[in-house]
């Protein structure tokens, strides 16, 4: 007997709600047969896992078991019918590979579809002959099929839109040089575009951005806890960056939260209502003292308060609203209020990006405006995601020493029933560039509240210093519910990908990652 190579059936029910959402009429998915059963009505009906799924679906001419097919769904009179064509011969189990060469013949697809159909077979995903076809085209763009893979099994992986726009973004977040190298170029171009009116607004956010005032926490904690002797001098100064002399009792808090590093406290005992307009006030105070403007008890004291060369209050505020001014969150908040217009009043560099798109009309400034937003929009769809298994990931500039490099990281984890991020069970990955060490990566392990660390590089002083600082750290994380196991520093070799390529690794389940 000739078997037919077509074969349609109606899907009459699917073992979890999340299928029925899932397959479209439209698309196509690659599922094999795994078993066939009566039904109360004498009706035959198959079992046909895709990419983990099982789906029941009613059949109207048998289907061999363990066979795989191509399955193409359609709607009909209002059902969803799925049309088999069959990827293996009867009695034998093709290679993966195999199953993908017969797909792209099916679909008479190039050569350059293979990448985009491998991994869609792998994650088992539903995806039209058009969205394949686009996705093929993003990838010959790239000229890197291979690496390219990665990208698409990331996004194939996560469910993500299957469009090119999400791939070309994805991509540019992981080839893309690091943002600050980004918004130099940037910078430099729109020097020659100082009279238009968004150029002067972009460079001046950027200004800001990159050269954010190091001390000014710092600075304000100082004067906040003066000696009496320096009161009234401490008061004025106060003045002009908006604050007012603490109550002892909040003086005493203060102390405690400045000697015992708890930063967070630190910020909450300051009581800023504006962290805006108080670090413009903190520039305009710096800008008269450094132009001679203040009187001589006041500059000796702002002098004394800017000299601290511990910045990791500053920086440890300026990381808390990276993710603001970056305007990574403007996609979640804009779902949150409705409207543009309701968006949080602060701009972001993402906003200003697209203001500058659309008013400019310099070339050179539009493609590094693009190519930053290229890799913000990579960011924003890399830390969102609904599955068990889920990333975050960010990268932004950190400005150290004389010259600013981006500080990137990575979460692995999974989420909580309801949505939030389990802070018992995860690991991240840490990259920062600094001016004597050049770049340092930090893997941090957390099981059950227990935390694990390891610094990666080949300066000799490091493990000394870690051991030193051991003490500290453990404390800190005493102090939120979690418990040290170790610091340890290992060897360049040995390190893990940076965040930009851990993140697209298909090494890893969960927290447990393979060597």
């Amino acid at each position: 007997m000739v078997e037919r190579m077509e074969r349609t059936m109606p899907t009459t029910a699917v073992r979890d709600a999340a299928s029925s959402r899932r397959f479209q009429p439209g698309q196509a998915v690659v599922g094999r047969v795994e078993r066939v059963e009566e039904m109360e009505t004498g009706e035959r009906a198959a079992l046909v896992r895709a990419g983990g799924q099982l789906v029941r679906a009613r059949l109207e001419a048998p289907l061999a078991v363990g066979r795989l097919y191509l399955f193409e769904i359609h709607e009909r009179q209002g059902t969803i019918y799925w049309k088999a064509i069959p990827l293996s011969e009867p009695a034998s189990a093709p290679s993966g590979e195999e199953a993908v060469r017969r797909w792209q013949k099916a679909w008479k697809l190039p050569d350059a579809a293979l990448p985009v159909l491998r991994q869609a077979l792998k994650a088992g995903a539903a995806a039209t002959k058009e969205e394949i076809a686009a996705l093929t085209e993003a990838v010959k763009e790239t000229g890197q099929p291979d690496a390219a893979e990665d990208v698409l099994a990331h996004l194939f992986r996560r469910r993500l839109p299957f469009s090119s726009a999400v791939f070309r973004a994805l991509w540019a977040a992981k080839t893309g040089g690091a943002i600050a190298e980004g918004l130099g170029r940037l910078k430099t171009a729109l020097a020659a575009l100082s009279a238009h009116p968004a150029a002067l607004e972009l460079s001046r956010t950027m200004e800001k951005f990159l050269s954010p005032p190091l001390f000014a926490y710092e600075a304000a904690v100082r004067l906040l806890l003066s000696g009496e002797e320096e009161a009234e001098t401490a008061r004025a100064l106060l003045a002009r960056l908006g604050l007012a002399p603490l109550p002892e009792d909040r003086r005493l808090a203060l102390r405690e939260a400045v000697q015992c590093r708890r930063f967070a406290d630190i910020i909450r005992q300051l009581g800023l209502t504006d962290e805006e307009a108080f670090l413009e006030r903190w520039a305009a105070l710096d800008t008269a003292y450094q132009s001679g403007a203040l009187p001589a008890a006041e500059a000796k004291l702002w002098a004394a308060a800017r000299a601290t060369r511990d910045p990791a209050l500053s920086l440890f505020c300026w990381l808390r609203r990276a993710a603001v001014r970056l305007g990574l969150e403007d996609e979640a908040a804009l779902v949150r209020v409705g409207k543009i217009e309701d968006l949080p009043s602060v701009p972001s560099l993402k906003r200003l990006l697209l203001r500058f798109l659309h008013e400019s009309g310099s070339e050179g400034a539009k493609r590094a405006a693009e190519a930053i937003l290229d890799q913000l929009d990579g960011m924003a769809i890399a830390a969102g995601g609904d599955g068990l298994i889920d990333h975050v990931w960010l990268s932004f500039p950190l400005p150290l020493g004389g010259r600013s490099s981006d500080f990137a990281v990575c979460w692995q984890g999974s989420r909580k029933q309801g949505g939030p991020l389990d802070a018992d069970y995860n690991r991240i990955v840490c990259c920062l560039t600094l001016e004597e060490l050049g770049e340092v990566i930090v893997d941090m392990r957390v099981q059950r509240r227990i935390v694990h660390i390891s610094i990666f590089h080949d300066d000799p002083r490091l493990p000394v210093a870690a051991a030193r600082m051991a003490p500290l750290v453990k404390e800190r994380f005493q102090a939120h519910g979690y418990a040290l196991s170790g610091i340890d520093v290992k060897a360049t070799r040995s390190a893990p990908p940076p965040p930009s390529v851990f993140l697209f690794a298909d090494s890893c389940n969960e927290v447990d990652c393979q060597a």
